[in-house]
């Protein structure tokens, strides 16, 4: 019986031992030369009731403000730019208007409606002495110095104070007289004119006064443009010194008298080249060549 047992025994452990390789080869995967494919996911069905909501991803969120920063500094630098040239324009507007406003206020007291002293601040006193101006030329009376105001004022303070009477031919035939006259620096005689002792002389035998300098007789009368130009209107140069240092006589169709360091008195023209570059400005000094509109 102990026989039987232990061969039943050891033909258990043998049956044992030559049944592990079996079950060791079919639970290892199975190896190939081929490559794998990967499993394929099958989606999750979704319902037409319920539609899914987009996620937005992290990265897309990450890159928005790297992309908006140049922009940013770009519409700060244009920003900065555009108010420091609106800065800069309101300076000069106000530069402008404080010397144009004072002007006006000396204008206001030769006519006699103000004796305010000239500030070039808008004052009640100032504003109440336009409406007054105004009213008198059948302005628009807001008290405001507009366009038309200015230009009223500036004609009518000179219709006061300019040069009465005398008549632009009249000066123009007597700049003629002197033509050919020999050109001498400081000159103020009919033995030799430099420009502005000329046309101070041409006045003065019209019985009118005039400055004896060339940039003070630019500070004479109103402005007026080449087209408002009219025979005995003043014309200036720059030549040799900057601002109004040549000055003429305006004789009509785009020619006018001077006494030139060249030729002495002569007729030159506007169209020029010489004076057409150099040419600076006009003034009106006779009252008889009427007022001047823009």
């Amino acid at each position: 019986m102990k026989m039987k047992k232990k061969l039943a025994s050891m033909l258990t452990v043998i049956m044992l031992a030559c049944s592990l390789p079996w079950q060791a080869q079919a639970a290892a995967p199975i190896v190939s030369n081929k490559p794998h494919k990967a499993p394929v996911a099958t989606p999750p069905a979704v319902s037409e009731a319920q539609p899914v909501k987009a996620v937005p991803e992290p990265a897309a969120e990450a890159k928005v403000p790297k992309q908006a920063k140049p922009e940013k500094k770009a519409k700060k630098a244009a920003a900065k730019k555009s108010k420091k040239t609106k800065e800069k324009q309101s300076k000069v507007q106000v530069q402008q208007s404080n010397w144009r406003l004072k002007v006006a206020q000396q204008k206001l007291q030769v006519l006699g409606f103000s004796d305010e002293r000239p500030s070039g601040r808008m004052t009640e006193a100032t504003s109440s002495a336009l409406k007054s101006f105004q009213k008198q030329h059948k302005l628009k009376a807001d008290g405001e110095l507009n366009d038309a105001t200015y230009q009223k004022l500036t004609w009518e303070a000179f219709a006061k104070e300019g040069i009465p009477k005398v008549k632009g031919k009249e000066i123009v035939s007597r700049a003629a007289k002197y033509k050919g006259v020999p050109y001498v620096f400081g000159g103020t005689t009919t033995k030799g004119f430099d420009c502005s002792g000329y046309v101070q002389y041409v006045f003065k035998d019209c019985k009118a006064k005039l400055p004896r300098l060339a940039d003070e007789q630019a500070l004479q009368g109103i402005f007026v443009t080449q087209k408002q130009l009219r025979p005995g209107d003043l014309v200036f140069f720059t030549t040799y010194a900057a601002g109004a240092s040549h000055v003429g006589i305006y004789a009509g169709d785009g020619q006018f008298w001077s006494a030139s360091s060249s030729k002495g008195v002569m007729l030159s023209s506007l169209k020029d080249d010489y004076w057409k570059q150099r040419y600076y400005g006009a003034r009106r000094v006779l009252i008889t060549n009427g007022e001047v509109y823009k």
